[in-house]
């Protein structure tokens, strides 16, 4: 199964000293768990290279979930141990040093600490006690009543705050205990801390607004609030300031240690095309003044646009012939270009991992901490595969609005080199943006007969009893692995032009509504590549946070080959055109492309005709479409045929 990983958000915040007392903490940040008593009461096997898997140690799973740090204390239930999967049932014991609380307050004491698994359903399942003791003999803390005790009910990171007031004026020990549990995963235990607590102290942990706007239409600031304090927090007064002070007392029911998503009253609505910077700011808890400020704060950036453009979503998928489990993304794909076939806002690239179609710069940068993975806009990071998973990402994306349209003009040299100028159509103002325009380039079916072609197929019966069909396969009755001979791979990354993050210059920092801004690529088709099976990915990407803000995707055929004769004998009617633009042609016994362009070189439609010998025809629907000329083009590999089409009203 894959993990989830927890996007951080665009959000500035200032951070100080806090108004607690702490006791006690480890981040287990310095990479080791020393200080720490560390008791296997098991007999499950005891290693694999330099990592004892029967007992805690400390890890990195800050690609998994950044919030934790470079260092995790770390139990296991499951391991792969000399290349083999190894089922464990542990009881391991990770016993504190002395911690002295006689001269603690029994108001506000409190245990926090961070837990979690990297594992979904249905290996998620860890088990663990937490224990306070004065002794730490393992003997006597088992007998002891735990402070806290858990199944974990799914995968990701949890937040515990314990009240431990029955211990201050004592001496104690500390003992997390992962048991009662086998062939789940990974239990994580991090940010440690015994700590007083003030009464009435509340932090701003996030904040939600769109970041781009219709003109006057309302947008909702909701807020991630922690009550940090040892008081049920019952009021907050929340103020958003764009120069005019928003501010609100807001009734809300916080427990220690919990947190509440909080909307403020007053919507972000601007009748004009403006670009804001919000600031937040918590002013109040429980109608007096909050014990610690410093991290009350935080600033959002807003921009309203003057028309909304189509916003398409990209899933880029990380997988690899190699990966036993990668056949669901190749489904999922499928998958999501038949789904948004009508809407035709969804971009899915492949990027290949260890095998002959990795693009090396394009996989390091993707950044997949497993395979089959999945990053939707840059923005939701190292996500699962499945058809389920791709179109939730999608719905969660496809609304959003734009701050400019793009588009791509592709020309030809007649051979394999062409120019593209990316296209970026500002529909906002900037004083100062940040952004940059990219290609990417796609080929569809790819195929191979070297044994790197081989797809690795977990789905097969003779190791997995689990259904999966699409992209031209049944995978349950596929063998394992699939023979290259019987594998074709679609949406292939092939090459990045202006790098991962984009072309450095290509969009000016001071941008204006309706300002145009471009930047021409180069791109040399390799020999081997099918230049007909081959699509342009234009992206543009804030370099704040490394969004793709928008994107399009377009065939890059051979649209501007200059025409040769028409030896396909190309009709069109009725030309103009009302509600249906009927096309005949007399096809040479090849593979053809028919796209129809406005003349800003925007595709308004496009279809792969397939090998076509003989006459045959297609009937093209152009009533939705604004009343104007058109150039259509049908292209095969090294000669495209153009004609001027008219739409009228």
């Amino acid at each position: 199964m894959k993990k989830l990983l927890l996007s951080a958000m665009s959000f500035a915040f200032v951070y100080g000293v806090t108004a607690q007392t702490v006791h006690f903490s480890d981040d287990f940040n310095d990479g080791d768990l020393a200080g720490w008593t560390n008791v296997d009461n098991d007999s499950d096997p005891t290693s694999s290279g330099a990592t004892n898997y029967d007992l805690w140690y400390n890890g990195d799973f800050s690609s998994y979930f950044p919030e934790l740090g470079a260092g995790t204390a770390v139990s296991r239930s499951w391991a792969s141990i000399g290349g083999a999967s190894t089922v464990l049932n542990p009881n391991n014991f990770l016993i504190s040093p002395a911690i002295n609380l006689t001269s603690a307050s029994a108001t506000g004491l409190y245990l926090q600490f961070s837990y979690g698994t990297i594992e979904g359903a249905p290996y998620h399942a860890e088990h663990f006690a937490v224990y306070v003791t004065a002794s730490a003999d393992p003997t006597q803390v088992i007998l002891a009543t735990p402070v806290h005790e858990e199944t974990l009910p799914s995968d990701g990171v949890f937040n515990a705050n314990i009240d431990l007031s029955a211990f201050a004026g004592q001496t104690v020990y500390l003992t997390f205990r992962h048991f009662n549990c086998v062939d789940m995963n990974t239990m994580l235990i991090d940010d440690v801390r015994i700590v007083n607590l003030a009464a009435n102290d509340v932090s701003l942990k996030s904040a939600t607004l769109n970041r781009y706007s219709a003109t006057s239409t309302n947008n909702a600031l909701s807020m991630e609030v922690k009550n940090e304090g040892y008081q049920a927090v019952t009021s907050i007064t929340v103020d958003w300031n764009d120069g005019t002070a928003h501010s609100s007392n807001i009734s809300v029911n916080i427990a220690p240690g919990a947190t509440a998503t909080v909307s403020h009253p007053t919507s972000v609505n601007y009748a004009s095309v403006v670009e804001k910077t919000i600031n937040i700011d918590i002013a109040q808890v429980n109608g007096g003044a909050d014990a610690n400020t410093a991290n009350n704060t935080g600033t959002k950036k807003f921009n309203t646009v003057s028309a909304v453009e189509k916003k398409s979503v990209l899933i880029e998928e990380g997988t690899g012939t190699w990966c036993g489990w990668c056949p669901r993304g190749a489904v999922a794909m499928e998958y999501m270009y038949q789904q948004t076939a009508t809407a035709k806002d969804f971009i899915g690239i492949a990027v290949h991992n260890g095998d002959p179609m990795t693009v090396a710069a394009y996989d390091a940068a993707a950044n997949f901490g497993g395979y089959p993975a999945a990053n939707a806009d840059r923005v939701l990071l190292d996500q699962s595969v499945s058809n389920t998973a791709f179109m939730n990402y999608y719905n969660a994306r496809k609304t959003l609005v734009p701050p400019a349209a793009i588009s791509a003009d592709i020309t030809n040299d007649g051979g394999n080199n062409f120019t593209i100028v990316a296209k970026a159509t500002f529909r906002t103002n900037f004083a100062a943006s940040n952004y940059r325009l990219g290609v990417i380039m796609v080929e569809d079916d790819v195929k191979g007969t070297a044994s790197g072609y081989n797809q690795t197929n977990y789905y097969s019966s003779a190791s997995q009893n689990i259904a999966l069909t699409g992209a031209g396969h049944n995978w349950q009755q596929e063998p394992n692995p699939v023979p290259a001979a019987n594998m074709v791979y679609d949406h292939v990354g092939r090459a990045l032009l202006g790098g991962y993050a984009g072309q450095a210059g290509s969009v000016p920092a001071a941008i204006t509504d309706g300002q145009v801004a471009s930047y021409t690529f180069n791109y040399a088709k390799p020999a081997t590549s099918n230049g007909f099976k081959m699509k342009a990915v234009v992206v543009l990407i804030d370099q704040a946070n490394g969004e793709v803000v928008n994107a399009m995707e377009t065939p890059i055929g051979f649209a501007s080959i200059a025409e040769v004769e028409n030896n396909i004998a190309m009709k069109l009617f009725p030309n103009p055109a009302v509600d249906m633009l009927n096309v005949e042609m007399n096809g040479q016994g090849a593979e053809y492309v028919l796209t129809l362009t406005d003349l800003a070189g925007k595709v308004v439609y496009h279809q792969n005709l397939g090998n076509v010998n003989g006459t045959s025809s297609v009937a093209i629907p152009v009533s939705e479409m604004q009343a104007g000329n058109y150039l259509l083009t049908i292209a095969t590999e090294g000669r495209s045929f153009t004609e001027n089409v008219v739409v009228t009203k």
